[in-house]
């Protein structure tokens, strides 16, 4: 019998080295946004972080999903120094709009371009898993470059995007496959990159000076509806921890990177939903003073005791108010306080659940090495003696770096 030519090109060997290209450049991105999140200063792009971290996340867990079925094991590094380089560097940038316009401009538009062309050059009944994947990640993919190409529609092409392009150029490209150049000097504006310990905002903010703990309730019921998501609006500080304990934990499991990046993305949403009630009720989110020492006070401890400060202090503890808040709007018929605190608290009750399975694991991998419940009742203990009394003490000089 006749042996026919294949048309495409994309057979096994290369569909797997591509998928290991795409997986190392998504998950690379996802530790890129969770650094620069607390170290952004502009609220409308931390808030859009955290969606595009998560969503970033739902298209690694494709490809990974679809590499354990062809490979053992699943997630390989690249294999290449050029593209390892580039992801490397993309974290370096001078400012906020040149590391989204470094990412959204350049990085993922290739990875678009790259996703489509893989579509049809793949074998498309062997491969129906690869192209169903590839359709859910484009749905995003796109989407996000809508965003950026409106939030950075007034920032113009820069030193530093230039600089990604032509590092993306010595890898060949999203595929590799395309006609390397040589690799760049770093232009003299590149600012290396340290995890903040100070949580950034912009001109727009005041600091809280007098520090205040707890969820804002005050001795009316107005009043401490009010506070409570004024509290809300500000929980910006707990998806800025989230953030740290992910870009800080590199050694971590992939479904715990998975799991964080969802409790980043719910804080960040659990942020917006204080703004909006905040908006609907004709007040400005930007008046409300930022309690930003909390992130400071939280990042100055190891990445375990800030996640089980976090899950089971703050997240824990937070439910007997919450039911008690949710049946005084029920009662007055406040149905937007009512839905905005259900759905907090779902959210919450899976964060908590997040805290008790991945404790053990963060511990040992920050070299913790004392029996988990203890680790967790001398944590909650300080989160006591320091949170709830409103200290909030800082033990070294942190500075925003």
């Amino acid at each position: 019998m006749e042996i026919i030519a294949a048309n495409e090109q994309v057979d096994m060997a290369k569909n797997k080295r591509l998928l290991n290209r795409y997986r190392f450049i998504e998950y690379e991105t996802i530790r890129i946004l969770a650094g620069w999140l607390p170290a952004t200063a502009t609220m409308e792009y931390k808030l859009a972080m955290g969606r595009l971290l998560w969503e970033d996340a739902q298209h690694v867990q494709y490809l990974y999903k679809r590499l354990r079925e062809v490979q053992t094991p699943a997630f390989r590094p690249p294999g290449d120094d050029a593209l390892e380089h580039l992801m490397a560097e993309a974290i370096h940038a001078p400012t906020e709009r040149d590391l989204l316009a470094g990412i959204f401009r350049v990085i993922k538009p290739a990875l678009v371009d790259a996703y489509q062309w893989h579509r049809g050059q793949t074998f498309a009944n062997p491969d129906a898993p690869t192209l169903y994947a590839f359709k859910h990640i484009l749905v995003d993919e796109r989407e996000q470059l809508t965003w950026a190409d409106e939030a950075l529609a007034y920032y113009p092409p820069s030193e530093w995007e230039q600089y990604i392009a032509d590092l993306l150029a010595a890898a060949g490209g999203v595929t590799g496959d395309e006609p390397r150049r040589d690799a760049p000097p770093p232009p003299a504006n590149r600012r290396e990159f340290h995890a903040p310990k100070v949580a950034a905002r912009d001109e727009r903010f005041t600091i809280q000076q007098e520090q205040r703990v707890g969820s804002g309730a005050g001795p009316s019921p107005d009043e401490r509806r009010l506070g409570e998501f004024e509290s809300y609006s500000q929980e910006m500080l707990a998806a800025e921890t989230c953030a740290l304990i992910l870009f800080e934990s590199p050694k971590m499991p992939w479904q715990f990177v998975f799991d964080t990046a969802r409790h980043c993305y719910d804080e960040t949403r659990h942020c917006k939903l204080g703004i909006e009630w905040l908006e609907r009720h004709g007040l400005d989110y930007k008046k409300v003073p930022q309690n930003t020492k909390i992130y400071e006070w939280r990042s100055q401890y190891d990445p375990a005791t800030q996640y089980c400060l976090l899950t089971r202090g703050n997240e824990a503890h937070a439910f007997p108010h919450r039911h008690q808040s949710l049946a005084l709007y029920e009662e007055a018929g406040d149905q937007i306080s009512a839905q905005f605190v259900s759905y907090d608290m779902a959210d919450e009750r899976q964060h908590v659940a997040y805290g008790t399975k991945w404790l053990p694991d963060l511990m040992k991998s920050h070299g913790i090495k004392m029996p988990v419940d203890q680790f967790i009742e001398e944590t909650v203990e300080r989160w006591h003696a320091e949170y709830i009394s409103g200290k909030l003490p800082l033990k070294a000089n942190l500075n925003n770096t």
